[in-house]
This record gives structure tokens, C-alpha cells and sequence, in this order.
């Protein structure tokens, strides 16, 4: 199980549980764990298997969005080659904010 691991010159801005969104097969399915903002990256990592389901540096990050998912506030994160993130929890609010921290706009 890979564990996330900061690198000596990293900071951490914040970390959390949330879903994440990835397609499979016609629609996105729900997938849980943990994201990870630094001042250089953002991962996240899948609860059950510890799979990294995305790792972007903040130079590869277009930037990031607000809208909902169903009920919940859903942040998604847009990186420069087209892929899109969408993330939902608890931490939605303070996403946003670690983002920002990192120098990742929103669109």
C-alpha cells in the first residue's frame, strides 16, 4: 500500500477524507480516501488500496471549480491536459482554501 510521503523541501497545507469521482463505464463512480495539498502537489489516495487515483503538481493544475454533486458541494480540479477531478467531503470548504494556499486559481 503506498502512503503518501512528503518530500524534505514540501509542505503540507492540509489533508482530509473525501470521494473522488472517476468514470466507469457510462457514468462516475465514488471512490474513497484521502487528499493530500502541498505547496507543490496535490494526491490522492484510495482508502482501500492505498492506489494513488491522482498526483498533479500545482504547475500542471489549470486550476479548480465549485459546483454539487447530488446534495454535496463538489471541488473539482482541472489539470492544464484536460482531465478533470471531481472531489466531494467534509474537507470541501477547506479545499478550496488549500488550494488557493498553493497558487491554484479558481475558474
Amino acid at each position: 500500500m503506498a502512503k503518501f510521503q512528503k518530500a524534505p523541501d514540501e509542505t503540507l497545507l492540509g489533508s482530509g477524507p473525501m470521494s473522488i469521482y472517476q468514470k466507469q463505464g457510462l457514468s462516475k463512480k465514488p471512490f474513497q480516501g484521502k487528499i493530500y495539498v502541498t505547496d507543490q502537489r496535490v494526491c490522492f489516495h484510495m482508502d482501500l488500496t492505498g492506489t494513488v487515483l491522482m498526483e498533479l503538481t500545482v504547475p500542471e493544475i489549470k486550476g479548480f471549480s465549485v459546483g454539487k454533486i447530488a446534495l454535496f458541494t463538489a471541488v473539482t480540479i482541472h489539470s492544464k491536459d484536460g482531465k478533470e477531478y471531481p472531489l466531494t467531503g467534509f474537507p470541501a470548504k477547506k479545499l478550496q482554501d488549500w488550494l488557493r494556499q498553493a497558487g491554484v486559481q479558481e475558474i
